[in-house]
C-alpha cells in the first residue's frame, strides 16, 4: 500500500512539473506563438522603401512562422501615427511595427516623447539602397559644390524637401548648419518627394538610389551626394555629405519593433525567423540584389545599441531640429 502511495505521489509530482513547465513554455512563446495571423504595421506609405522591404520578407515569414503575416500601412507625421498605434497595441506578439531612423528623429523634434526604448526591438532586417541628394539635370549642377554655391548666390530660391520628424529633416538641418541657404519645403514620404521633383515643385530631394536610377540613366536627374556613412559601392564617384563638412550620415535600417512588454521568447523567435530568411532564402537574396541592397541583420541586443547610439548623436542637434 505504501509503495502504491509513493508511486502515485511521484507520478503526481512529475505530471505537475510537466504541466508547470508546459505552461512556462507557452508563456514564453516558445511553442504556442504564433497561433493566429500577425499584423506588421509599416509606419510609412505604400510603395516606399520600408513598405517594399517589409512585404518582401513578410511573405517568407509566413512559411517560417506557420501563420499569415499581414502588412498594413499607417503613415503620417514622420511615422509617429503608426508607431503610436503599435505602442498602444496588446503585447501578445501579434502586432509589430516597421520603422527606422525616423523613430529617433521624431523624438528629437518633439513629435513624440519616446523612441526605441518604448518598444521591444526585434531586429534590423534590411538596409535600404543608399540615399542620395538628387536634382533635375536641367539645373546645370554637376557637383555638390555647384548646388551649395547656387544656394549662396540666391538664398531661398532653391527648394529642398523635408519631412518633419523624419530622416530628411536631419538632412535639412545639417545642410543649413553647414551654411546652405535653401528654402525648406515640407513634404511627405519618398513617393511624394519624387513627384515634387518631377513636377518641378522643388529643386533637390533625398531619395534611395534604386528609386531614381532610371531617371539618372536617362539623363533626367543628377546625383550630387549621399548621406550614407560611406560612398555607395555602385556610385564610388559620389561623395558623402560628411566629406563635404555636413554632419549627417545614416543608413535606412528598416527595423521591427514589438510593443513594450512582449515576451522576450516571442521577440527572439520572430528575430530568428527573419535571420533565417535573410541568410538562407534564395528568392529573398535575389530581391536584395535587384534592389541594390546588401544583406543586413542585427539581432535584438545589437538593434537596441544601434538605436541608442544614433539617438545620442542626433540629440546634439535637438535645438536645430525644433527650430525648423
Amino acid at each position: 500500500m505504501k509503495k502504491v502511495l509513493i508511486v502515485s505521489l511521484l507520478i503526481a509530482l512529475v505530471a505537475g512539473f510537466a504541466f508547470a513547465n508546459g505552461e512556462s513554455e507557452a508563456a514564453a512563446g516558445g511553442t504556442k506563438w504564433p497561433q493566429k495571423p500577425i499584423n506588421i504595421v509599416v509606419a510609412f506609405g505604400a510603395g516606399g522603401n520600408s513598405d517594399v522591404n517589409t512585404r518582401a520578407i513578410a511573405k517568407h515569414l509566413q512559411k517560417e512562422l506557420g501563420q499569415p503575416v499581414v502588412v498594413t500601412n499607417v503613415s503620417g507625421s514622420g511615422g509617429t501615427i503608426g508607431a503610436n498605434q503599435v505602442k498602444a497595441a496588446a503585447n501578445d506578439g501579434y502586432t509589430i511595427l516597421c520603422s527606422q531612423l525616423s523613430m529617433n528623429v521624431a523624438k528629437v523634434v518633439g513629435l513624440v516623447d519616446y523612441a526605441a526604448e518604448a518598444f521591444e526591438p526585434a531586429c534590423v532586417f534590411s538596409q535600404a539602397s543608399d540615399e542620395v541628394l538628387v536634382a533635375r539635370a536641367e539645373s546645370g549642377w554637376k557637383t555638390y559644390e555647384d548646388m551649395f554655391n547656387a544656394t549662396l548666390a540666391e538664398p531661398g530660391k532653391y527648394r529642398l524637401t523635408s519631412n518633419a520628424g523624419a530622416s530628411t529633416q536631419w538632412i535639412a538641418v545639417a545642410l543649413t548648419k553647414a551654411g546652405a541657404k535653401f528654402n525648406i519645403v515640407p513634404s511627405g514620404g519618398s513617393g511624394e518627394r519624387l513627384k515634387l521633383l518631377l513636377g518641378k515643385h522643388v529643386d533637390v530631394i533625398a531619395m534611395n538610389y534604386n528609386a531614381i536610377k532610371d531617371y539618372v540613366d536617362k539623363g533626367e536627374f543628377v546625383v550630387l551626394a549621399t548621406d550614407s556613412p560611406k560612398r555607395p559601392f555602385n556610385l564610388p564617384e559620389v561623395p558623402t555629405l560628411k566629406e563635404k563638412g555636413v554632419d549627417c550620415e545614416y543608413y535606412y535600417y528598416n527595423t521591427f519593433f514589438f510593443p513594450k512588454g512582449t515576451d522576450k521568447a516571442i521577440v527572439e523567435k520572430f528575430a530568428n525567423a527573419c535571420k533565417n530568411v535573410i541568410e538562407n532564402n534564395a528568392e529573398y537574396a535575389e530581391f536584395l540584389e535587384q534592389q541594390m541592397q546588401p544583406k543586413v541583420y542585427l539581432g535584438p541586443a545589437e538593434t537596441v545599441k544601434y538605436y541608442e547610439d544614433e539617438l545620442a548623436h542626433i540629440m546634439q542637434y535637438q535645438a536645430d531640429f525644433q527650430s525648423k
